[in-house]
């Protein structure tokens, strides 16, 4: 503890002010204004190969002022060039955290090749942990050499550069870590509150003036932290500091352009037109707890209460082909058995209750389930869940329901299963299920996308909709999402909560609401 408490206190005695407001406003700007520029260029279709160049030259600036502020020196005065380019490549390693916007805006309008994104939703939960693991592993490694700019800035050559650093690094590297992880998580959990303050604090905002006053705040505050984390990983308490003993009047323009740039992006967003309201749709037949998942009792109840424009439900494959209506594909949550859908005969899944929030219900046939929609005059969104077993087969038992299931949506979270779909029901409006936005939407002649809510992203839902697709989300829980999901024109929201999907406010409070959680 006494180690963390020296260092924060060397660190605070070691800022500099020209340092401070060039990163939080120099370098935002900057930033700020190539993510624009590109934001644009895509949207009109065009994808330059100078992105690239641009995108580079970014990370060649990052590490310029990075390693002039580890040496303390006075910017553009004595730096070295290999310690700028080591410096770049901490930067371009960093880029998918500190950049990840970018790599969003060029998936969002350049998505990997389908069949490569289906793999990656597939198998998520075996692949991303490599990843980050591995990701983790180079994070270390760039810690270890984190001091190699400043050696090289001191005429060392880059192998004593490279050893110095790793020996520098290794004292205390236990605390070290420790101080890095603490200041990292510090930093993530501050960028969360501060988002939640300001957008408690824009429940008190009366004009649009005041909606603008509030996003430039935030922003500062975000680029402050964000300064603090950058200066700290520059932090070098073996370098001497040296004060330019010239005036620093300059830096007041970098702060008069940032705040001039984020000033013209948030005032577009704060005049944005009322969007059409989007269909409400329960997620898994249920609202406000009325009943057991994708139960016929759950659709009959809100139906009749909530009367959404669409009821989501999920269709599985039994064993000996009979299609069921439950989502957990094995029941050991919701029967106490460890069974799963697809391994068991329907005579033996007919037998077993579910149970849920106080509620018990059988396992639905389908048939019996689209039945009861239709005496109902309720349309359906119906996710077809399959399994390595099941993809074969699945689409054909639902082949002879074809009159039934007229003017009922269908979607599923396999690529090739929605494409099939659509080759069977070319009628039907036949949507594809992100389980997560970070990489993008592969490019489907599908009629929606139906996106990730806590991952959901402008540029995603703005690319989207530029390929004439319509774009559901899900899950909306809370009247935040609510509102900010709205003012996207988006087509489609799922709630476990109908009576939050109110339709939108135009005030300027749901505009700076939108305009803080959908970056």
């Amino acid at each position: 503890m006494k180690f963390i408490s020296r260092t924060a206190k060397s660190f605070f005695h070691s800022i500099r002010l020209q340092d401070f407001l060039i990163v939080t406003f120099g370098l935002s700007f900057l930033t700020e204004g190539l993510f624009l520029f590109f934001q644009e260029l895509f949207r009109h279709g065009n994808f330059p190969k100078f992105f690239y160049l641009l995108f580079f030259a970014l990370f060649g600036l990052y590490g310029f002022f990075f390693s002039q502020i580890q040496t303390r020196k006075p910017f553009f005065q004595d730096f070295s060039l290999s310690g700028i380019l080591f410096s770049s490549l901490y930067w371009l390693i960093l880029s998918p955290i500190v950049f990840f916007k970018f790599y969003q805006l060029f998936l969002a309008y350049r998505p990997l090749p389908a069949t490569f994104l289906s793999f990656i939703f597939l198998y998520r939960w075996k692949i991303l942990p490599i990843i980050a693991v591995l990701y983790l592993l180079l994070l270390y490694f760039v810690w270890r050499f984190l001091l190699v700019p400043s050696y090289l800035n001191d005429g060392l050559s880059l192998r004593v550069s490279l050893q110095k650093s790793w020996q520098q690094r290794k004292l205390a590297i236990g605390l070290q870590l420790i101080s890095f992880l603490v200041i990292a998580l510090l930093f993530l959990l501050s960028s969360l509150l501060l988002k939640v303050l300001f957008t408690l604090m824009a429940q008190l905002v009366a004009t649009r003036t005041a909606g603008l006053s509030l996003l430039l705040l935030y922003q500062a505050c975000k680029s402050s932290l964000f300064t603090l984390f950058f200066l700290y990983l520059a932090f070098n308490n073996q370098a001497e500091a040296q004060h330019n003993s010239g005036k620093n009047y300059w830096l007041i323009l970098p702060i008069i352009a940032s705040l001039a740039l984020y000033g013209l992006t948030y005032t577009q967003r704060l005049t944005i037109k009322p969007a059409p309201v989007p269909q409400t749709i329960s997620h898994r037949g249920v609202s406000e707890d009325n009943a057991l998942q994708n139960s016929i009792t759950a659709l009959k109840r809100t139906s009749q209460t909530y009367h959404p424009d669409l009821v989501e439900m999920d269709v599985q494959e039994t064993a000996d082909h009979q299609l069921v209506v439950i989502h957990d594909e094995n029941l050991k949550e919701l029967a106490g058995k460890n069974l799963r859908v697809d391994e068991t005969n329907w005579s033996q899944l007919k037998k077993l209750t579910l149970k849920e929030n106080g509620y018990q219900e059988k396992i639905p046939l389908f048939v019996d389930y689209l039945a009861e929609a239709n005496k109902l005059q309720q349309k359906l969104l119906i996710e077809l869940k399959v399994s390595a077993k099941t993809k074969e087969t699945m689409i054909q038992q639902l082949l002879p329901l074809k009159d039934q299931l007229v003017g009922h949506q269908l979607q599923s979270m396999d690529l090739d299963t929605a494409q099939n779909l659509k080759k069977n029901f070319p009628k039907h409006k036949i949507g594809y299920i992100l389980p997560f936005d970070l990489l993008g939407s592969p490019k489907t002649q599908l009629d929606f996308i139906n996106i990730e809510a806590r991952t959901a992203n402008r540029q995603l839902i703005q690319a989207i909709q530029q390929r004439k697709q319509g774009v559901y989300v899900w899950s909306i829980n809370t009247s935040l999402q609510n509102q900010a999901f709205q003012l996207q024109a988006v087509d489609g929201l799922l709630s476990d909560k109908l009576t939050i999907l109110s339709p939108q406010s135009n005030s300027i409070k749901a505009k700076v609401v939108a305009a803080l959680w959908i970056n």
